[in-house]
């Protein structure tokens, strides 16, 4: 028997213990992102994981019901005809999508101090169950059953005539993607102005994409050292001391910034719709900068200007970002605003976009670095430097950036601590969103 744990990130370590229970009685499971294969497609890996599985254990939770990731799993597992048994961890109002596909469902509910073992009896009930279906008997009665309403399917559709293929065919065409890779697509507010984006890529379906912004919309740094000052913990000045710093990784978050994409500043501040954005770790203060300047300790989130009908539109996307000196070989976030990775750059090469980009008149309006306008008298090049989510190797406190254009290799690395260099952000849009209704 071969079970699908569909999950939050949220709530993986309680996804890993029931995997690590049930596999202890014999079942194997697929667990994300455990059981993705290297340099397979994520995506088609749990499809396929799905589509093979015998039963999907859904670990329901607030979290759960509000990622669209765990929701494409419950979908795709009704489609296939997959049975899904809800394990329950809390009180959840559901969504109305997440609960017309988990009406008909089993649920059950964890209790305090859950040692697996009623999970352990449904599931032994239900490997029992489809057995019994499965027998020479029942197979034969099941054949009968099939026969009979294949008759009366095939008498219906000589009744309906070409009516029911024009309806079928009227169905599949419903939905026609407004857009073609390369396209402008105006969508949400930052800075007092509209943001640009373009169509960096397209789902098969044409029901998704991912956008990027056309412009740099501001300069920031990707993480605020944890000293709070740059280069300084508390009396020790580390400014002269650079094959010091260089070589321990942890002093580099300790006075640079910490370059993992996951507990970044940068990452928290793009995911936000608050007022208020809380930071877990030191707050990006321009006293913690370099030269002082972009704060952005008190400006709200990202999100907070868009409207609920454009935060709704936008997915959680499950990213699998390289880990830095101090963290794991990857780094799996789910992020509704993402930065790019050096590898996603190639989008730009299959969609024909320029991997070059300005800022906008409000974006060098609000930098107090001025780095930007110095790099434009210095060079004579209007484009600018924009950080990737790409830390570094063997580095705790650099990340990669796409240069200006200036010299053959466009790839340049930078202290995340370093405050005047701009943010380019992406996002994964839900294209039947009225948002993106076009006249045709």
């Amino acid at each position: 028997m071969y079970l699908f744990i569909s999950h939050s990130s949220k709530d993986a370590e309680t996804a890993k213990r029931i995997c690590e229970f049930l596999e202890e009685k014999g079942k194997k499971c697929f667990l994300a992102p455990r059981d993705i294969r290297a340099g397979r497609e994520y995506a088609e890996e749990i499809i396929n994981g799905i589509d093979q599985a015998d039963l999907m254990i859904l670990i329901m939770s607030e979290a759960a019901n509000q990622s669209p990731h765990v929701l494409r799993e419950v979908e795709r597992a009704v489609s296939k005809s997959v049975p899904i048994l809800v394990y329950k961890l809390e009180d959840v109002q559901l969504s109305k999508s997440m609960e017309y596909f988990l009406m008909t469902h089993q649920w059950f509910d964890a209790k305090p101090q859950e040692d697996f073992s009623g999970l352990w009896k449904y599931v032994c009930g239900y490997e029992k169950e489809a057995t019994e279906k499965s027998s020479p008997k029942k197979r034969k009665s099941r054949k009968l059953c099939w026969i009979a309403a294949a008759i009366l399917f095939a008498l219906i559709l000589v009744g309906a005539g070409v009516g029911l293929i024009r309806y079928t065919n009227s169905r599949q065409e419903a939905f026609v993607c407004p857009y073609e890779l390369g396209d402008t697509v105006t969508f949400g507010n930052y800075n007092g102005a509209p943001i640009e984006w373009r169509v960096l890529r397209i789902s098969e379906d044409g029901t998704q994409a991912v956008l990027v912004a056309k412009q740099i919309l501001t300069m920031k740094a990707f993480d605020a050292p944890e000293s709070g000052r740059y280069n300084w913990d508390g009396e020790e000045d580390y400014w002269m001391e650079e094959e010091l710093v260089a070589a321990d990784p942890e002093l580099q978050v300790r006075v640079r910034g910490n370059s993992d994409w996951s507990t970044s500043n940068i990452r928290t501040w793009l995911n936000s719709e608050a007022e208020i954005v809380n930071y877990e770790d030191q707050p990006p203060m321009a006293t913690a900068m370099a030269e002082k300047k972009n704060g952005y300790q008190n400006e709200p989130g990202f999100l907070y200007a868009f409207t609920a009908e454009e935060r709704n539109a936008i997915l959680e996307t499950e990213n699998i970002t390289n880990g830095n000196a101090l963290s794991s070989d990857t780094v799996t976030t789910q992020d509704r605003v993402y930065l790019l990775s050096l590898e996603e750059l190639t989008w730009f090469d299959e969609a024909g976009i320029s991997k070059l980009a300005v800022p906008t008149e409000e974006a060098v309006e609000q930098d107090t670095s001025n780095w930007y306008l110095i790099d434009v008298t210095e060079y004579d090049i209007d484009e600018y430097s924009w950080w990737l989510r790409e830390p570094v190797e063997d580095s705790a406190g650099a990340c990669y950036l796409v240069g200006n254009g200036y010299t053959a290799d466009n790839i340049r690395q930078a202290s995340v601590g370093l405050e005047g260099f701009g943010i380019r952000p992406a996002i994964t849009v839900n294209l039947r969103s009225d948002c993106f209704r076009t006249e045709q």
